[in-house]
């Protein structure tokens, strides 16, 4: 496959298409996960009964009580099912929280995931993008009623978590300074070692968290639960309204009956793809490369890690990965890439990682 004009595009066949090695694509390792039937979830008697599943209902969705209880079993975190609204994903999410702060400051540290970068785009919005090094600093000098987005957990690209101290000083600076806090909770779930606070543990009334079934479930059920502060709710279920009205009532009973059948544990079933985590953490600390859970890491080589390095390295080695490039035009990260290593074994990554490091497009070019 090539290299397409949309990242979106890029990586969405990346996760279609069969790829020997591939840690390009952020698709969950739904091989190990138990047996997962939605049309059991969802029951025939729903349709014979023809009951809110398959009608209209209120756009802010009704499976909140549910993410309310969500939110209580997992995080120890009670929350008023009030200030819920269930969206199309974490993506739709993105959006509608732009789209509440389309004339405000957006920000996010560079490189950061490319769904909040272009939903921005779309509302003709510019985003302000934080230094790795010194965002700390930099999202002091935020304006009030600006929206900050980041994955405090398993970021997408980089792999980086805040530690306990970033967390509690982003949380007093957001208070501090009235700016909101989107804090995209989609691999969470995945630690392998103790789980840090969250964002919204410590700062209730900026904080917007957001948690996806993509990964843990099925990306196909296009469905997150999305904990607001009281302030935003408002115009938040507005756009919804007028955007897509509401997530789908089947989707979301399939993941009500899901929860319902798991204890509303989010994790527990996680267990085979930690295992397999944990021993990959191995390999890749080997190869001098951090990972501490999530899906994703970056490896930094000797060469330019650029789309022709990595177009060229899936034509002739059936490797799939991801450059930095995708994520940031800033060339500060040009010899870096993006691994997913939630779908290959430990043998194989091995392999995999060294070949990356010797692979040289030279030969190539030679044609």
């Amino acid at each position: 496959m090539k290299m397409s004009d949309s990242r979106n595009d890029f990586l969405n066949g990346l996760a279609s298409h069969q790829i020997k090695y591939n840690l390009g694509a952020g698709v969950p390792p739904m091989d190990l996960y138990p047996d997962f039937n939605p049309g059991l979830l969802f029951g025939i008697e729903a349709l014979a009964k023809r009951d809110q599943s398959i009608n209209y209902h209120a756009t802010p969705g009704f499976t909140r009580e549910t993410a309310s209880k969500v939110l209580a079993v997992n995080e120890n975190i009670f929350f008023n099912p009030e200030n819920i609204v269930i969206t199309n994903g974490v993506q739709e999410a993105i959006a509608l929280a732009i789209s509440c702060f389309k004339n405000k400051t957006l920000a996010c540290i560079e490189p950061s995931y490319p769904g909040f970068e272009d939903a921005a785009t779309t509302f003709a919005c510019q985003v302000l993008k934080l230094s790795e090094e010194n965002w700390l600093e930099e999202v002091e000098k935020l304006p009030e009623d600006s929206l900050f987005y980041l994955s405090a957990d398993f970021s997408n690209p980089t792999g980086y978590s805040l530690t306990p101290e970033e967390r509690n000083k982003l949380c007093e600076i957001a208070k501090r300074n009235k700016f909101y806090v989107f804090d995209d909770a989609t691999y969470r779930p995945f630690y392998i070692d103790i789980k840090p606070q969250s964002l919204l543990s410590l700062n209730k009334d900026y904080v917007i968290h957001a948690v996806s079934f993509s990964k843990i479930l099925a990306p196909g059920l296009r469905t997150a639960f999305v904990y607001l502060p009281e302030k935003l709710k408002t115009a938040f279920v507005g756009n919804k309204s007028n955007l897509s009205l509401n997530n789908s009532g089947i989707t979301q009973k399939i993941v009500h009956n899901w929860l319902d059948e798991n204890n509303f544990q989010l994790a527990a079933h996680l267990d085979l793809a930690k295992e397999r985590l944990r021993r990959n953490r191995k390999i890749i600390n080997e190869h001098g490369i951090s990972f501490d859970g999530g899906f994703f890491c970056r490896m930094t080589l000797s060469k330019k890690a650029d789309f022709n390095f990595c177009t060229t390295l899936l034509d002739k080695e059936q490797i799939a990965v991801v450059p930095m490039q995708l994520f940031t035009e800033n060339p500060k990260f040009e010899n870096q890439l993006r691994l997913c290593i939630a779908n290959v074994e430990d043998d194989a990554l091995d392999l995999v990682l060294n070949q990356i490091k010797n692979f040289t497009t030279d030969s190539y070019h030679e044609h």
